[in-house]
């Protein structure tokens, strides 16, 4: 129970610390889902969901101060819900989940190799 009760103090921590990160990321997400479901962009600017995925990592990476060992955890999770999407045959949504795990391992490879 100590154990639990000390990873909840740290989660609380964080999210007191990244408050304001967490909120400007969302908002942007929740943004760039409209205006991809209105088709705003869509003569000249494909706002799909892997760009909107891609973007959310990349806001995690500036906004919420995510490092490389959080890439490649969010890759190990898309590589798994890959894996079991493909077990229930819904693979047009594995495919994506598959793209979606390159995307994060891609990120934590860079911020790897540009870590100080």
């Amino acid at each position: 129970m100590k154990l639990f009760n000390t990873n909840i103090d740290l989660i609380n921590r964080w999210t007191r610390k990244n408050l304001s990160g967490l909120f400007l990321t969302n908002l942007i997400v929740i943004v760039m889902v409209l205006l991809n479901n209105a088709g705003y962009f869509r003569p000249y600017l494909f706002l799909g969901i892997n760009v909107i995925i891609f973007v959310t990592l990349i806001l995690s990476i500036i906004l919420l101060d995510s490092r490389s060992r959080t890439m490649f955890l969010i890759s190990v999770f898309f590589w798994i819900f890959s894996c079991l999407l493909k077990i229930v045959k819904v693979d047009v949504w594995a495919e994506r989940s598959a793209i979606y795990a390159f995307q994060s391992m891609f990120l934590g490879i860079i911020l790897t190799t540009f870590n100080k």
